[in-house]
């Protein structure tokens, strides 16, 4: 049985919620999908192409609407191990192929991002103690860089790439860090428990560095059991990341 496939997004004004969509059949063999928006029209098409597959033929009667409850819905990949860091704790770990070689297989990321949209997730989270010192570049502090200028630019190649890829599947790749988390090589110790000068204009930088490399790559903020009290954490969240980004 043939159809006319219809696929669109809801005018200004409509009934859906984000990421939402309708499943309607019509008379004449045609079937309308209309999405709230690119992933509402995703969504759509995905649960079409499941009950076809499950049903080994075109559905009869569709009329069906749905959409996600959870504004954010994700996984967590785990840029740290289980063995302990060089300072003794389990948060620097750097972005190399010897330490995570999944993280340069494409092939392996983009089963695994197929998984996800099949799941209809969103988001997926890069979780680490301090990433800028893997991904970024500073003329301030080039001591801070922790990896080769040849790992440095297959980084910035995957970031791009990965991006992309979750870009066409509706997915937001986010990049978790720690705080107050930091290359030993700066002189300060890999860990503070309240903001310090230098720390805090190196962090700062890093931010701003980051999203002018990777505008379309967020970033899951933790202040963490590292900084003592709220009043450390709100001014080091208030004075050095607000400002960075």
């Amino acid at each position: 049985l043939k159809a006319t496939l219809k696929v669109s997004i809801q005018e200004e004004g409509g009934d859906l919620k984000p990421e939402g969509f309708h499943l309607r059949s019509h008379k004449k063999n045609t079937i309308e999908v209309i999405g709230a928006d690119e992933s509402g029209v995703l969504y759509g098409c995905l649960e079409l192409s499941e009950r076809i597959r499950k049903a080994g033929a075109m559905p009869g009667e569709l009329k069906l609407t749905d959409a996600p409850e959870f504004k954010l819905r994700g996984s967590c990949i785990g840029m740290q191990k289980l063995t302990k860091d060089p300072y003794g704790g389990h948060y620097h770990f750097t972005y190399t192929p010897d330490d995570f070689p999944f993280f340069y297989d494409r092939e392996h990321w983009n089963e695994y991002l197929d998984f996800l949209v099949s799941q209809r997730m969103n988001s997926v989270y890069l979780w680490t103690g301090h990433p800028f010192s893997s991904l970024v570049q500073l003329e301030d502090y080039p001591e801070a860089l922790q990896v080769s200028q040849e790992v440095l630019h297959q980084n910035r190649e995957m970031m791009a790439w990965l991006t992309n890829e979750c870009d066409k599947r509706g997915i937001w790749l986010i990049q978790m860090f720690y705080n107050i988390h930091l290359p030993e090589s700066l002189g300060l110790g890999p860990q503070l428990r309240k903001s310090e000068p230098r720390a805090a204009d190196y962090t700062r930088k890093s931010i701003a560095k980051f999203i002018e490399e990777y505008p379309n790559v967020g970033l899951l903020v933790c202040l963490g059991e590292a900084l003592s009290g709220s009043e450390n954490q709100v001014e080091w969240f208030t004075q050095t990341i607000i400002p960075g980004v």
